[in-house]
């Protein structure tokens, strides 16, 4: 009887000899995750998607820089952006809008900025009358500003202090270098290089509650996408520990100065120290911040007073990994690092 031959098909053959990878079997959740910052706060979600966090728990994560917090909550709306990595300040702003939002996680329940003011500036009264730069107007660096403000006796409106929206933290810190503005909200990654320079930095923002970067959602995409929310809170909390673990620390480096374009490796440096001094270890969502940013913005819009906290934080997906021991098996049951 003759011998039959059989035809091997080369690729085939790769394909069998390749490894299996059941994240690479299953088809990963498709997710846009917007941030209106650019600065050393947004660390967590850069390590989420750098190091695979995302990739890990099934999520085609998508990072999109929209300078301006109500631009963000915008693209919220609209369904262009799932995912905000935002403010209390800009989520408040939303509900009182009309817009059924949810907060998941918190990372900083404290004002990350600092009030930098330029050499020539000695006291807090020396800021009356000067212009000072944020971020976005509504946004949390416009927020932390006003706190700052207040806590060193000075008010916008009777001091007569203009506060101006620059959109890039990096633009901002140019202009208050150039002299266009006098003041500035910035995060440690530019003020700490400013302080060494002279600048003045009045108050102690690391004593005041504020709701600051924070993973954000609609309740109806949410409720319709409870997996998906649940895998993207997990890298978050798994980019955070990974952030958090001194042994890591060359490669948050090179993720800070890749990402923000850091040539300066102190600069780097100083903000990497100045943001694991100053989040929460298990992002919890702290309510003393938003009732912080409630006071000063029902001033401007009474209905904000309204608003029921608790009915917006959702910390459905942080309680079942603290349930499961998750929480602390990963990120460890010590309080905020500080």
């Amino acid at each position: 009887m003759p011998s039959q031959k059989f035809l091997v098909n080369p690729f085939l053959v790769v394909l069998l000899l390749l490894p299996f990878n059941p994240i690479h079997a299953q088809t990963r959740s498709k997710v846009v995750i917007g941030h209106a910052s650019m600065s050393s706060v947004v660390l967590t979600l850069w390590a989420a998607q750098d190091r695979g966090f995302f990739a890990k728990n099934g999520i085609d994560a998508q990072l999109i820089f929209i300078p301006g917090s109500p631009t963000l909550i915008a693209s919220l709306n609209t369904g262009d952006v799932h995912f905000g990595y935002t403010g209390g300040t800009a989520t408040l702003g939303a509900v009182v809008g009309g817009l059924d939002m949810r907060m998941l996680a918190s990372f900083a329940n404290r004002v990350q900025s600092e009030l930098v003011a330029r050499p020539e500036i000695k006291t807090p009264a020396d800021l009356k009358g000067k212009r000072i730069g944020v971020t976005s107007i509504g946004g949390t660096g416009w927020m932390s500003a006003l706190l700052i403000l207040e806590q060193i006796g000075l008010n916008i409106d009777r001091d007569k202090i203009s506060i101006s929206s620059f959109g890039d933290q990096r633009v901002i810190s140019q202009a208050l270098e150039g002299g266009t503005i006098q003041g500035a909200a910035l995060a440690g990654v530019f003020s700490r290089k400013l302080r060494r320079a002279g600048y003045y930095l009045p108050g102690e923002p690391d004593k005041i509650a504020l709701t600051g970067t924070a993973l954000v959602g609609k309740a109806d995409y949410l409720n319709a996408h409870g997996a998906t929310a649940r895998n993207v809170v997990k890298s978050l909390v798994e980019g955070h520990a990974y952030v958090l673990n001194p042994q890591n620390k060359s490669s948050i480096l090179e993720i800070l100065s890749k990402r923000l374009g850091l040539r300066d490796p102190a600069m780097a440096a100083d903000g990497l120290e100045d943001y694991v001094t100053g989040v929460e270890r298990k992002p919890f969502v702290g309510v003393d911040g938003l009732k912080n940013i409630q006071r000063f913005m029902k001033e401007r819009n009474p209905k904000v007073s309204q608003i029921n906290l608790e009915k917006i934080i959702d910390e459905t997906y942080l309680r079942e990994l603290e349930k499961s021991g998750y929480l602390d098996q990963i990120l460890g049951a010590k309080a905020p690092a500080k």
